[in-house]
């Protein structure tokens, strides 16, 4: 349950960006669908799951040329 909104709680802090589009979009939308109330929570949280999920079993699209980011070392 968020405490958004109530009286003497701070905002939420702002969601880092992870650089992987996929991620950040699927991310942005789960905010998106927790912000329109308890009822949406469950089917947000499910589809937010198995988005990652698939992103998590699939390699990453390239960066375009000049934006690519290094690798692990």
């Amino acid at each position: 349950m968020s405490d958004q909104g109530r009286p003497g709680t701070p905002p939420a802090p702002e969601r880092p960006v992870t650089g992987d589009r996929g991620v950040d979009d699927v991310l942005a939308a789960f905010d998106r669908a927790v912000a329109e109330g308890p009822g949406a929570h469950a089917e947000a949280a499910a589809e937010a799951h198995r988005t990652l999920q698939a992103r998590l079993t699939s390699p990453p699209e390239p960066a375009p040329p000049g934006q690519a980011r290094p690798g692990p070392r």
